[in-house]
């Protein structure tokens, strides 16, 4: 009996926090909706919505998938629904993943502010000397020393009408170009070039022993596994400097 009383008293505690995050949840989407602005969906000339008009996409995902928003350690709003326009650079945000589209809102942008949709973390950086100089990353690696961020950049491609009645119409197109950064402990950005070799010189006086790691593993730094690997052991180096 007393076993099924505890019980009792653990699922109602249980079930009036989950009340309260989602009463919490609720209260902070509908703020959104009184800062009264609206998606950048016509960038480029292009109806995202007409997604049989273009090739690619403008969003890391494009459809809209469940996630949380914090702020620093305090999350704001839980299990909603989310999107990255990389076009737009806008966090897009509704309360469900049934919520209609017109009713999505873009996330104000703060440097204390990041969310997690399902498991990629979204960061929104000053890295130009303000917010309006920053922008969103995504956090592929967080270190004790450097961590990983990369930037969705999209290279858009407007349609071409066919020139000749035997030529086919060419659809617009967004083209993936990321670009990676080294992130130091105290905020400070480090672009990595996009050829190998150059890539190498970002590590300054510890060019060579990344050098060598890189050889003797067979790494390629162009790609995100392989260039994780090298900054998890560029951390573990007694001296660290870029």
């Amino acid at each position: 009996m007393k076993k099924c009383i505890i019980l009792l008293i653990l699922f109602s505690i249980g079930s009036s926090g989950l009340k309260a995050q989602e009463t919490e949840t609720r209260r902070f989407v509908n703020s959104l909706y009184q800062l009264d602005e609206f998606i950048k969906r016509q960038d480029k000339f292009v109806d995202y919505t007409d997604t049989e008009s273009y090739t690619g996409t403008p969003y890391n995902n494009p459809s809209f998938l469940p996630g949380n928003i914090y702020e620093k350690k305090k999350l704001l709003a839980s299990n909603v629904a989310l999107r990255y326009n990389a076009i737009a650079d806008e966090i897009e945000v509704k309360e469900s993943l049934e919520t209609p589209i017109s009713k999505a809102r873009p996330l104000p942008k703060s440097p204390d502010v990041f969310v997690k949709i399902v498991n990629d973390i979204f960061v929104f950086a000053p890295y130009r000397g303000g917010i309006e100089g920053g922008g969103y990353f995504q956090v592929l690696y967080e270190g004790n020393q450097i961590s990983v961020f990369k930037k969705l950049t999209k290279k858009f491609y407007p349609a071409k009408p066919a020139k000749t009645s035997i030529t086919r119409d060419i659809l617009a197109n967004f083209e993936d170009k990321p670009v990676y950064y080294l992130v130091s402990k105290n905020g400070k950005f480090y672009e990595l070039p996009s050829s190998r070799s150059k890539k190498l010189k970002v590590f300054g006086k510890n060019q060579e022993i990344i050098k060598a790691f890189v050889s003797k593993n067979k790494l390629n730094l162009n790609t995100e596994k392989d260039l994780i690997a090298t900054i998890i052991y560029f951390n573990s180096l007694e001296k660290i400097e870029l």
